[in-house]
């Protein structure tokens, strides 16, 4: 299940704006409106099991969904679709001289396998500039990988010994890690691919 999406320095977003499903900490006199639209995970944590989005013209709807379907597609394809020489397709917020030379920022949070999982990058048209990925298997979060540039660590949970050398500086990690197999890889594109069409 989805519980945020974050997007920064992307088409009309120069500030970073986060589209949440938490549910707020309001009751509905009516309790089953309640019981029917949010899913309790925890005592901390309801999810909306729906939202909608709606704004005047060039308030920035359809940038989001752009900025979804970039982010669903560069993770997926990223290893596997494009060469060296190619640049990144994103296109960042152009009206100001502030945020030109700045990467893009895109950040998910979701439920898979009944673990919370933070993924997020740094992309510019030329390179990958950084990438995360975290979990909580109980209490604590901890890093699954983390790359900056071209340093990539990963812990040995991750299972992807020498793929670091296998990362173009225009691919992501996660990518060709889950197409050489790992499977925590592969399980995060799968849930991406399925929930982000």
């Amino acid at each position: 299940m989805l519980i945020e999406i974050s997007v920064g320095n992307y088409r009309s977003f120069q500030k970073t704006v986060t589209f949440s499903m938490v549910a707020a900490n309001l009751v509905a006199k009516d309790k089953s409106l309640d019981e029917k639209n949010i899913v309790e995970i925890d005592s901390a944590l309801g999810l909306l099991k729906s939202a909608a989005i709606y704004g005047a013209n060039a308030s920035g709807k359809s940038n989001l969904a752009q900025a979804m379907e970039f982010m669903r597609r560069f993770m997926i394809d990223s290893s596997r679709e494009t060469q060296s020489t190619d640049p990144v397709d994103v296109e960042i917020f152009r009206l100001s001289s502030e945020t030109e030379k700045q990467p893009s920022y895109f950040r998910v949070s979701f439920l898979m396998d009944g673990k919370k999982f933070n993924y997020e990058f740094e992309v510019n048209r030329q390179r990958v500039i950084s990438e995360k990925l975290t979990y909580v298997p109980k209490i604590r979060e901890t890093s699954l990988f983390e790359r900056k540039l071209d340093k990539i660590t990963f812990s040995k949970k991750y299972g992807a010994s020498g793929l670091e050398k296998r990362t173009r500086h225009n691919a992501l990690f996660l990518s060709v890690c889950a197409q050489f197999n790992v499977e925590i890889a592969e399980n995060i594109l799968k849930w991406m691919d399925l929930n982000f069409k």
